[in-house]
C-alpha cells in the first residue's frame, strides 16, 4: 500500500481506476452508506453463523459494517438509523428472530436476509463452517 504522500502527481483525466476500488472517486450521491446488520445470533448453527458473519464484515471493514444482536435488543439498531445506517436484518431461519425484534420495536429494515435460503441447512450448533460464514458474508456484500 502506498503512502499519501509518495502518490504520483497525474492530471486527473489519466488518472484510472476500477470501479469499486478504493480509489474509484464517488460523489456525495454516490457513496455507499455504512450498514447495521442486525443479527439473529440464536443457538442453531444458523443462529450463529448470522453473528459471526456479522461480526467478520465488521471487523474487516468497520468502515462500512456494524454488527448487532437481536438478543440485545433494538438500542444499536436505533442509534445506527439516527446515523443514516442502512439497516440489514440477518435471519438464521424461517423463525425470523432479527426481524421479530425489529417489527417490536416498529422498525423496518431495508434489506432481509435469511440464511438458510442461502442453502445452509439448520442442523446442530456446532455445525458452523468457514465457508458457510464467507457465503453470508458475500451475500450482505451483495444486498
Amino acid at each position: 500500500m502506498e503512502s499519501k504522500g509518495k502518490e504520483q502527481k497525474e492530471p486527473l483525466e489519466q488518472k484510472k481506476s476500477l470501479p469499486g476500488s478504493i480509489n474509484e472517486a464517488k460523489t456525495p450521491s454516490e457513496k455507499r452508506r455504512s450498514t447495521l446488520i442486525f443479527a439473529c445470533s440464536g443457538l442453531s448453527n444458523t443462529g450463529k453463523l448470522t453473528m459471526q458473519a456479522a461480526s467478520t464484515l465488521a471487523f474487516r471493514r468497520p468502515d462500512l459494517y456494524r454488527a448487532a444482536a437481536a438478543l440485545k435488543g433494538t438500542f444499536a439498531v436505533e442509534d445506527a438509523l439516527s446515523e443514516g445506517f442502512k439497516i440489514l436484518a440477518l435471519n438464521g431461519c424461517t423463525d425470523r428472530c432479527a426481524t421479530k425484534k425489529l417489527d417490536e420495536a416498529g422498525i423496518q429494515a431495508e434489506v432481509y436476509l435469511t440464511v438458510t435460503e442461502l442453502g445452509i441447512e439448520k442442523t446442530r450448533p456446532s455445525d458452523v463452517k468457514p465457508e458457510y460464514i464467507e457465503k453470508i458474508v458475500r451475500a450482505i456484500k451483495e444486498a
